[in-house]
């Protein structure tokens, strides 16, 4: 029989994200001998080595690495069924690990967690700024619980929509179409522009695709601050979410596109909502409600 400690499996899943016994330590908060042990314990009770040791540090073996996705869902599990038992105590405690775009870290995620931790204190939320690409591989890792995000591979995920974030053509204030009403879509195909890559703003680039247009690049930057400056200037003109340059008013105008496009931001998780932590099914309500109110 196999007798599972949590404790010797976390230690093992940590020294393997840190390829370290020493980093692995300090994020857990023993000391290095401890975690060493554990999983030489852990490896005489399975009966084969979990991790190649080197002056350089640790990575799992064959075996290792075939039993690691079990032992993250064992620990993952197991926190779940923590969680549980504290909500049927009427304790509302736990974890959550939540992925955001950038947008949303910065418009959104202040105040929905200043209002959360008021309202659940002992819930604590650890938040993860990425893009598509960074997101969708913590969501497959388990690096997160859910992210707060677009969907573009709906066949691995699930998405819960929450809002329409609408996508909006920036121009310098001096540029010939700044009194536009709209902003036909074709008219990225003439216009220098500066568009962002797709690991960033996989949605910039699915509008362009949709709309069979080729945008004519004069820059392509990864982040966004960058190209509002670089619209700001007079370099091109871009396309981003409304959510996105909210604060970037000044010195260009954002005009919709014609036709009219959207992105939907949602909760986007690797199972179904109804598996995940007591937790996270607090918080997504509440993100809900909230999202509700602003937009009273």
């Amino acid at each position: 029989m196999i007798i599972i400690s949590i404790l010797k499996l976390k230690a093992y899943i940590a020294a393997v994200k840190y390829g370290s016994l020493t980093k692995a330590a300090e994020a857990l908060d023993y000391t290095q001998p401890s975690i060493s042990h554990m999983i030489h314990s852990l490896e005489d009770d399975y009966g084969f080595s979990l991790l190649t040791r080197s002056k350089s540090g640790v990575k799992p073996t064959d075996n290792g690495k075939e039993l690691l996705p079990i032992i993250q869902d064992i620990v993952l599990r197991y926190e779940h069924l923590s969680e549980a038992v504290y909500a049927i105590h009427g304790l509302d405690v736990g974890t959550i690990r939540v992925g955001a775009y950038t947008s949303v870290c910065v418009h959104w995620m202040p105040t929905i967690l200043k209002e959360f931790h008021e309202k659940y204190p002992k819930i604590e939320i650890h938040l993860f700024e990425g893009n598509s690409d960074e997101i969708h591989s913590w969501l497959e890792d388990g690096h997160i619980d859910f992210a707060i995000s677009t969907i573009q591979r709906s066949e691995e995920f699930h998405f819960l929509p929450l809002v329409e974030d609408r996508m909006m053509a920036i121009l310098p204030e001096t540029h010939e179409l700044a009194k536009a009403l709209t902003i036909p879509i074709d008219i990225f195909a003439n216009e220098p522009c500066i568009i962002p890559y797709e690991d960033t703003h996989k949605d910039v680039q699915r509008i362009f695709k949709k709309a069979k247009v080729k945008p004519n690049i004069a820059y392509q930057i990864r982040g966004d601050e960058a190209i509002i400056a670089m619209v700001k200037n007079g370099l091109g003109i871009s396309l981003l979410s409304e959510l996105l340059i909210c604060d970037h008013t000044s010195e260009m105008v954002s005009i919709p596109l014609s036709p009219n496009q959207v992105r939907t931001l949602g909760v986007t998780t690797k199972e179904e909502i109804k598996n995940l932590s007591p937790a996270s099914k607090t918080f997504i309500p509440f993100l809900q409600q909230w999202l509700l109110n602003k937009a009273k």
